[in-house]
């Protein structure tokens, strides 16, 4: 009885197989035809055009100038770094030609307080920020990456042939533009 019941369990199971087969060609059957298929892979062909030296010697001068770039960027942050924890007496005699010109320019704008948040950021903020990507230190201006912007200071005298009401607004928006009104933002 119990064999009767195994061989049944069998040809059903046999049964089935072969009905999800003959579903699955009927259902990609179509796709077959149209995109071909079916038949056996394509072996992928290979034929190296460098030899093991020529490919060993790329390798090393990329790595040589990956390392080389590692290294500016470490020379840089690391200038970055002593300028930042220095002094102001300190800072006029540090080298900052390690440092990019964008970064420079606004190395060279901070006030102490950035400096102050500047140094205490990692060295992986540093990079960021050296890089003129997102850097997440609070009271830090982003380098630009763009020389074509300056800071320039806005003119002492409003410009002549302004009503009464349009000088008003210059001076209120030249007033908020100065470094001074904007201390609430600073980290001291």
């Amino acid at each position: 009885m119990l064999k009767a019941i195994a061989n049944t369990i069998a040809k059903f199971f046999k049964v089935s197989v072969g009905a999800l087969r003959w579903t699955e060609n009927l259902v990609f059957s179509p796709f077959r035809a149209i995109f071909g298929g079916g038949g056996a892979m394509p072996s992928p062909e290979f034929t190296p055009n460098m030899t093991s030296t020529e490919l060993l010697d790329e390798y090393e001068a990329n790595r040589q100038a990956q390392a080389s770039l590692q290294r500016s960027d470490r020379d840089g942050i690391e200038t970055i770094m002593k300028y930042a924890t220095g002094s102001a007496a300190a800072r006029a005699t540090i080298d900052l030609s390690a440092v990019r010109s964008n970064a420079r320019l606004t190395l060279l704008t901070m006030d102490d307080h950035e400096l102050k948040a500047l140094a205490a950021a990692g060295p992986a903020k540093v990079r960021r920020w050296l890089e003129g990507k997102d850097h997440g230190i609070f009271g830090v201006p982003a380098v630009t990456t763009t020389a074509s912007t300056k800071p320039v200071s806005a003119p002492v005298q409003t410009p002549a042939g302004m009503t009464h009401q349009q000088q008003m607004v210059w001076r209120v928006q030249a007033h908020l533009g100065k470094p001074d009104n904007s201390k609430e933002f600073r980290l001291g």
